[in-house]
């Protein structure tokens, strides 16, 4: 037989790639750069990707927030044209009571005072006083003023045309108690002079007339003396509406000679083409009450000073009258 050539050494079994000098492949060079690059990129790209996130996310609330500010603008706006729709629907002028400028000096009570109290020293125009009045239910005698003041509530001009009284209701005096002669008080001045119009409720039918205010006379006349003229509202008084509205104040003197009277004031006001009477708001509240002169009273208050800076002092007398009679002066109406 012919004996076999003898068979090459087997190849050795690859080796790990781990010595210094063994060559990384190319290709395998080439992925793990890539790989590298890419993790970079991915790394560089997140703030990226957060601060868009972020505008957008800005974005879109500040679109929410105007959104939401237009919204209310236009429901405030509704809000005002309903507002305006009501106003336009309802009385043409607002009426607000004030303090006239008139010293009052002449009041009375019902019944017969024979104990002060709290009246003996207390101040005029202060609440003891106040309340002083209002237990003994006080009532200015002969002649009384409130401020009433006007302001349009309707676009565009509106007019005052008249006045009258409502619910006058009269009735000889029975305020023939009391007496009261307040103490003096300074006067404040006024910035800018009302409409002055006086009523004689002594008239059938109580008229709007130009107040001329108290006459001086000769005291040998023993009567206070007063006067009154023709027709308040001889003319129209006009009054502009809108956002910047006017306002017209009115001092309103109600003469009732001797008899108590209560009643309420009514306006009459032409608004576009609408005309009608409407109350308004007096310093009693709706009604206004004024007291007769007596000829004599069961019992008097006087000041013992007689300057506002004095201590005030009131004391108590018997019966008398320290009022002169009220007298007017009236031209034709």
């Amino acid at each position: 037989m012919t004996a076999s050539p003898p068979s090459p050494p087997a190849a050795p079994p690859p080796q790990p790639n781990d010595g210094p000098d063994q060559e990384t492949p190319r290709w395998k060079k080439t992925v793990k750069v890539m790989a590298v690059i890419g993790g970079l990129s991915a790394l560089v790209g997140v703030p990226g990707v957060i601060l868009g996130l972020w505008y957008q996310d800005r974005s879109t609330k500040s679109g929410e927030d105007s959104v939401k500010i237009a919204r209310e603008a236009e429901d405030r706006e509704k809000g005002e044209v309903e507002e305006d729709k009501k106003k336009e629907a309802g009385p043409p002028v607002a009426s607000v009571a004030g303090a006239p400028a008139f010293y009052g000096s002449r009041f009375a009570f019902p019944d017969r005072t024979t104990e002060l109290g709290e009246g003996k020293s207390a101040l005029y125009g202060t609440e003891a006083y106040s309340t002083w009045f209002a237990k003994n239910r006080v009532a200015p005698v002969g002649v009384a003023a409130t401020r009433v003041t006007l302001s349009p509530l309707h676009e565009g001009t509106v007019v005052v045309q008249n006045m009258r009284l409502s619910g006058l209701k009269c009735q000889p005096t029975r305020y023939a108690g009391t007496a009261v002669v307040p103490p003096p008080i300074g006067d404040g001045g006024e910035e800018m002079p009302p409409t002055e119009i006086a009523f004689d409720l002594t008239e059938p039918v109580p008229r709007p007339r130009q107040h001329e205010g108290r006459v001086v006379s000769d005291p040998a006349a023993k009567a206070e003396v007063w006067r009154i003229k023709g027709n308040a509202f001889s003319k129209g008084i006009y009054l502009d509406g809108g956002k910047q509205a006017d306002a017209r104040s009115f001092d309103l003197y109600f003469f009732t000679g001797n008899k108590d009277c209560e009643f309420g004031v009514e306006v009459n006001v032409t608004s576009g083409t609408n005309d009608g009477w409407y109350p308004v708001k007096l310093s009693g509240g709706e009604k206004m009450r004024v007291a007769g002169q007596a000829k004599r009273y069961e019992s008097v208050v006087l000041p013992t000073n007689a300057d506002p800076e004095d201590p005030v002092q009131n004391k108590l007398r018997g019966p008398g009258n320290p009022f002169q009679p009220l007298k007017l002066e009236k031209d034709p109406f």
